[in-house]
């Protein structure tokens, strides 16, 4: 019986880690950065690497 609920808990597991691994290696190869990065000038609308670089924020 323990044999049994073993195998069942493997056969299960298995194709669940196949995905996770499968989904794991495409995020991989795409090579974006994350959405975190960078800064997006409400004025402007562009990606800036920080906030300073936005015209709206520019110290006067």
């Amino acid at each position: 019986m323990r044999r049994r609920k073993w195998l069942l808990t493997a056969l299960l597991a298995l194709p669940l880690a196949a995905a996770g691994l499968a989904y794991g290696q495409s995020l991989v190869r795409t090579g974006q950065p994350q959405n975190s990065a960078g800064y997006v000038c409400p004025l402007t609308g562009e990606d800036l690497p920080c906030p300073n670089c936005c015209p709206l924020n520019e110290q006067k």
